[in-house]
């Protein structure tokens, strides 16, 4: 099993945060404890007024060299997430999380298959021949939201004026949450701090049963 210990590599894809005159933006820093070189960190807003507008892109991980690629993707609830199969052998895609349960089944190489993911959430995906092919999949209702830089630093703009939560997340499970006040065309500043836990990953199979061996 391997140990997830931050956002390896990461797809963002945003939906429309605004720009409109009158709204404001979120900037800070957010300390990582026990950080990794080049740790990043999912920073979002929570409880925005207005409905995310899907990109018409979709999000794409992709199965190659028994590996998911990029292993955590962000998108905002509704966008749809190609899974294609870029190995010479068969893999079957599924997850058992409550945002987004879903089965692929059996598919060779060179074939895709999609997932719409409608609800917001963390979603763990796997493989059910290859237990190291691991993945998250972090599902926003809005499109607030960024990564920060090598610095810890983080820009949300085209916030509207108001009072929200703001939440630092890593996919190692550990999140730090705060609360912003935006004002129109004012930069509104937060810190926050969380720590980075090497945690292992352990699953099973989608009937629940142990992986056995294979190749």
């Amino acid at each position: 099993m391997r140990t997830l210990l931050a956002l390896a590599a990461i797809v963002v894809f945003v939906g429309d945060a605004g720009g409109k005159p009158g709204n404001g933006s979120v900037k800070g820093t957010v300390t990582v404890k026990g950080k990794s070189k080049d740790t990043k960190v999912v920073v979002y807003l929570e409880n925005v007024p207005g409905t995310a507008v899907p990109p018409k892109q979709h999000a794409v991980i992709r199965q190659r060299e028994k590996q998911f690629d990029p292993p955590l993707t962000v998108v905002v609830k509704g966008t749809t997430v190609d899974f294609p199969n870029e190995d010479k052998i068969f893999h079957n895609v599924f997850s058992v999380s409550r945002p987004a349960r879903f089965d692929l089944g059996l598919y060779k190489s060179g074939t895709a298959k999609s997932v719409e993911m409608k609800r917001s959430g963390t979603v763990d995906v796997y493989c059910n021949i290859h237990p190291d092919m691991i993945a998250k999949v972090k599902i926003l209702d809005n499109g607030f939201y960024t990564i920060t830089n090598p610095k810890g630093e983080f820009v949300i703009d085209g916030v509207p004026p108001g009072e929200y939560p703001v939440v630092a997340w890593l996919p190692s499970g550990d999140e730090a949450k705060g609360t912003v006040t935006v004002k129109a065309g004012a930069s509104a500043q937060v810190k926050l701090e969380l720590t980075e836990v090497a945690k292992k990953e352990t699953h099973t199979r989608k009937d629940g049963t142990p992986y056995g061996r294979y190749k």
